[in-house]
């Protein structure tokens, strides 16, 4: 063998070598980009979630009902709109017909249906309760908003 083959053989060797890296350093990289496409991918659906909530959200009102302590032996009952937009049409239910247990049914009558419940506004109903009440009631609150008629939700209000 003379030095020029050598010379030669030795050239082939490192080129096979430099070849055989690059394709290694290739590979990596492309498996990398896998990754990092998967995670853009994951990371765009999230935030698709995000905002098609956040525009639910922003759709809906967001009722909710509680009794509250006025004073000594003077209690009301709240319903409130903690949403973002109005309720409208807000009826109140009683699930166990016992309201008049503890409501004052003339003032529910005055009240409900409610036609328009705007965000951060509330209700009052004047509650009377006794010694001998029971401390927890079911209400249920029925109404209309920009995402949906006749949303219904159910709630526990005690004392």
């Amino acid at each position: 063998m003379t030095t020029s083959d050598l010379i030669a053989s030795l050239a082939l060797f490192v080129t096979v070598v430099s070849l055989i890296r690059s394709e290694i350093k290739s590979a990596k990289n492309d498996a990398q980009q896998k990754v990092m496409k998967e995670e853009q991918d994951r990371l765009r659906k999230l935030l698709l979630e995000k905002e098609i909530k956040s525009a639910i959200s922003d759709m809906k009102a967001e009722l909710g009902a509680r009794l509250v302590k006025i004073a000594r032996n003077n209690y009301r009952l709240k319903v409130f709109n903690r949403g973002k937009v109005e309720a409208l049409n807000v009826e109140l239910e009683f699930p166990d017909n016992d309201a008049d247990d503890y409501l004052s049914m003339h003032d529910v009558a005055d009240k409900f249906p409610y036609q328009v419940l705007h965000p951060q506004q509330n209700i009052d109903v004047i509650a009377a309760l006794s010694l001998g009440s029971k401390t927890k009631y079911r209400v249920r609150l029925v109404w209309d908003d920009r995402y949906k008629k006749r949303n219904t939700e159910e709630f526990i209000v005690s004392v």
